[in-house]
């Protein structure tokens, strides 16, 4: 399945604030990146075409995450 996955601006700015703060992170969104070329509809269903996933990061401590949103075209 050929796939492009696009950040909006909203999520560069946070992403940068939350880079400096959590260093593990930039790992994990890779890694994320990843997991949806493979499985673009992974997530749960939040309406049409509109998913939302829980990543986890080591570096924010135990049972801490981050819920990005995205969208398929």
């Amino acid at each position: 399945m050929n796939c492009k996955i696009i950040a909006i601006d909203d999520f560069k700015r946070d992403a940068k604030k939350l880079l400096k703060k959590y260093s593990s992170l930039k790992s994990e969104l890779e890694e994320l990146q990843e997991q949806l070329f493979e499985n673009p509809r992974m997530g749960m269903l939040i309406f049409e075409n509109t998913y939302k996933i829980r990543l986890a990061v080591k570096s924010k401590g135990k049972k801490r995450r981050f819920t990005p949103n995205y969208t398929r075209s």
